[in-house]
């Protein structure tokens, strides 16, 4: 009995009170993991995800940072420079009959696919699979644990929450901002992507404590007259975190802008500390834009054509499809009208983009109180200066970034609004007085419910059916069967070629806009095999094929049967299966009437 009274005593007041609060949140989070791996994940769901994987699994096979997901321009841009050195894109030497037809990926930055890679030879999927056996198993064997990658990042991302939270509050308000953290619906949902977003979130969130540690050092010296020198190390980890950063989406380089500025405010800085963090990180950033001119002829490969995405003609992603673009002015003529448009869609939707955390409208009232602690007020102007750079660069590719997708960058400070907005909740608590400790833990646990309302209705919504894929549009083991009609040295045409390029493993090229582009691909670059259309051309609105302005208007006659030019190389059609009626194959002969080819 004394024993258990001990053990109850050092629970309660004792040693092991972390323990008792602990071991309650690691079994929700365990049980909301599960959740989400195994009720609400059914594979991945958006182009840029399997982007991602099949550019994680070429590197991990040991094919290097090449692509299958081939974009008309960027297959271009590759041409045009080759022609300058080389002389062809793919030279007979390097590519014998049976090579695949892939080449260089100049879209994506880099770290986040090679991360995968290695999260990929250390859980050994089997990429291989048959049809057969997606089918049977009703997941591809690559999609199964990447969820599980993005998680154990938002486990690492907590400690960081805890850590801003202690060095810039107290207790309390280090707990409930680990709560309006894990418990936050959208950064579980990121979990079930392939999205480099919990990545980010990891590595922004760590810079900004690392920020914060060395703007405390500073501190302590000019107050104190503390040694300095931990300021250099800080400033060192600080520099190797947003490179990392950077690397993994390139323009989040903007924040050594206002990294440059927090480290130039810190009290009796050393201005040496400027370059020191510039050269690191553009040192290491560089290099990526080196390697990107050698391969394409341009630093920022085929990336500098986001800046003509939704302007005039170029809606949707007629962008990626096209063979041509006008010249830099043309460019920059929309750059004003994006911002403008850009920031008034973060405004309008920000809340939504953040989550729908209440946290997120406290930080944003607390703009206008002022805290006593000299760091809090330095380190939250550091993060709306964050913001504000954030904003300005991602408008220029995207003015209107939906919450869960890869342009929704401003999802990477979540954490630390989270903070300062839960550190205001306590200050506006402690000026109601309330004397009553009931009435002060329901106002708490009140608000614990509304940050978590989110996460509790997604887990309260689902509903038990046997749906497996995410259908519309995408069959794991239908389009693996399709892309697998195709030879290795063929490529497969498509509506959706990130889901043949990753769930089927054969080079996919993106249907361009032009009939008779296609026709010089297949002629003069690789022949198609298979071309493939798919509900996201008739979920889409019936402009893009009736208008003349529409995406794929010059396809119209083509899909609806009415001809085919002389000049078409595959007169072959079907409907392929009355299991996905949405799919229509055109191929040189009716292949869909032989094997598969593995």
């Amino acid at each position: 009995m004394n024993i258990i009274q001990a053990i109850l005593h050092e629970i309660e007041v004792g040693k092991a009170r972390a323990i008792a609060r602990i071991a309650p949140l690691a079994v929700t989070l365990l049980v909301v993991a599960l959740f989400y791996d195994c009720e609400v994940y059914h594979g991945l769901n958006d182009a840029q995800s399997m982007d991602n994987a099949q550019l994680a699994r070429q590197v991990a096979t040991g094919s290097g940072f090449t692509t299958k997901f081939l974009r008309p321009l960027a297959l271009v841009q590759l041409n045009e420079h080759a022609a300058q050195t080389t002389g062809k894109l793919f030279p007979a030497n390097q590519f014998p009959a049976g090579t695949p037809r892939i080449i260089p990926d100049t879209y994506n930055a880099p770290g986040y696919p090679y991360l995968l890679a290695g999260w990929f030879q250390l859980i050994r999927p089997q990429f291989d699979q048959t049809w057969q056996e997606i089918g049977t198993k009703h997941m591809y064997s690559g999609d199964i644990f990447i969820p599980v990658f993005n998680q154990i990042f938002i486990l690492l991302t907590a400690f960081f929450v805890f850590g801003l939270s202690r060095v810039l509050f107290d207790e309390r308000v280090a707990w409930i901002s680990l709560m309006a953290f894990l418990g936050s619906d959208i950064i579980w949902q990121y979990s079930i992507t392939a999205l480099s977003t919990n990545v980010l979130i990891f590595l922004v969130t760590a810079l900004l404590f690392v920020s914060l540690k060395l703007f405390c050092v500073a501190e302590d010296h000019f107050e104190n007259d503390e040694p300095f020198w931990p300021a250099w190390i800080w400033a060192l980890i600080a520099s190797l975190l947003l490179a990392a950063a950077c690397l993994t989406r390139l323009h989040l380089l903007v924040l050594l802008v206002p990294l440059l500025l927090f480290v130039a405010l810190v009290p009796r800085t050393n201005f040496l500390l400027l370059p020191l963090v510039a050269i690191i990180v553009i040192g290491l950033v560089v290099p990526w834009f080196w390697h990107m001119y050698a391969v394409c002829g341009n630093p920022l490969g085929s990336n500098l054509s986001q800046l003509l995405y939704g302007e005039d003609r170029y809606k949707d992603n007629q962008i990626f499809c096209q063979t041509s673009i006008p010249g830099y002015e043309q460019m920059l003529k929309g750059l004003s009208r994006k911002e403008l448009l850009g920031f008034s869609w973060h405004f309008e939707h920000g809340w939504d983009l953040l989550g729908s955390n209440p946290m997120i409208l406290l930080f944003a009232a607390s703009i206008l109180h002022r805290f006593r602690r000299r760091r809090v007020n330095a380190f939250r102007w550091f993060i709306i200066g964050s913001a504000f750079c954030i904003i300005a660069v991602n408008n220029m590719g995207t003015s209107s970034p939906a919450t869960i997708g890869p342009w929704n960058t401003l999802v990477v400070l979540f954490p630390a609004m989270v903070v300062i907005g839960s550190a205001f909740f306590f200050i506006l608590l402690d000026r109601l007085d309330l004397q009553l400790w009931l009435l002060n833990n329901t106002a708490i646990i009140a608000v614990v419910g509304l940050i978590t309302a989110p996460l509790i209705l997604t887990i309260s919504g689902r509903n038990n059916n046997t749906r497996y894929y995410n259908y519309p549009p995408y069959v794991p083991f239908f389009d693996n069967q399709v892309a697998h009609f195709v030879r290795p040295d063929e490529w497969v045409t498509s509506d959706m070629p990130w889901a043949t390029a990753w769930y089927g493993d054969r080079a996919s090229l993106w249907l361009p806009d032009s009939v008779k582009d296609f026709e010089n691909f297949h002629d003069t670059y690789c022949p198609t095999g298979i071309m493939l259309l798919t509900p996201v051309t008739w979920d889409a609105p019936m402009s893009n094929l009736t208008s003349v302005s529409g995406e794929y208007h010059e396809w119209l006659p083509i899909v609806i049967g009415v001809s085919l030019p002389p000049s078409f190389p595959l007169p072959a059609f079907t409907n392929y299966s009355a299991q996905a009626a949405d799919y229509y194959l055109w191929s040189d002969v009716p292949r869909w009437n032989a094997p598969v080819i593995r």
